[in-house]
């Protein structure tokens, strides 16, 4: 229990040493590093090439096949110079220079562990962060709509838009802090 609260490495099955808890915080602090992972867990040894590739075309929003040769060499370097010497550093990958290969060396399980803890919060923190936006859109273009005199709810004040707005506004982070800090609530309560 010390090990926890003093950051030291924990022990793993074969004896080596794991990075702390805070160590792994901070490596996966990082998107890149957090994708490269995602990448070796699901496939564990990958040229230097095909990860910067994938990766690049996962951050830019297209195929693989559709990369410029710019976007591959700026992943590529990234992965080279610092990513991959950061997590090479904690026994996390192995990256074997002569083959530019790079493979998972680190505990899949706690790997798993931490990047589902990531995955679990920012899959639904994206999803209420549009949430949020439509609802600003939508109210904002009623509220300009009233005003300008070609919304279809005319007889609605502005002051009353405003209020049902922030009505909304209100049920909406109720609905968002009861998502994601409910499970966490339940359990205290227990």
């Amino acid at each position: 229990m010390a090990e926890a609260t003093t950051g030291s490495p924990a022990p793993n099955a074969g004896g080596e040493t794991d990075p702390s808890r805070e160590v792994m915080f901070d490596l996966l602090g990082n998107s890149r590093r957090r994708r490269v992972l995602r990448h070796l867990l699901e496939e564990r040894e990958i040229t230097l090439t095909d990860l910067s590739a994938r990766i690049a075309a996962w951050e830019n929003d297209v195929a693989v096949t559709d990369l410029s040769s710019r976007q591959r060499k700026q992943v590529y370097s990234s992965l080279y110079q610092t990513h991959i010497p950061r997590l090479s550093e904690h026994d996390i990958v192995a990256y074997d220079a002569d083959d530019r290969r790079v493979r998972l060396t680190g505990d899949t399980e706690r790997l798993h562990r931490f990047l589902d803890v990531e995955e679990s919060h920012s899959g639904s923190s994206y999803q209420w962060s549009r949430y949020f936006l439509w609802t600003a859109v939508v109210g904002s273009a009623a509220i300009a709509g009233n005003w300008l005199g070609t919304a279809p709810a005319t007889h609605l004040g502005t002051r009353d838009l405003y209020g049902l707005l922030t009505v909304v506004f209100m049920m909406l982070s109720v609905s968002f802090v009861m998502a994601v800090e409910g499970p966490k609530l339940l359990r205290l309560g227990n």
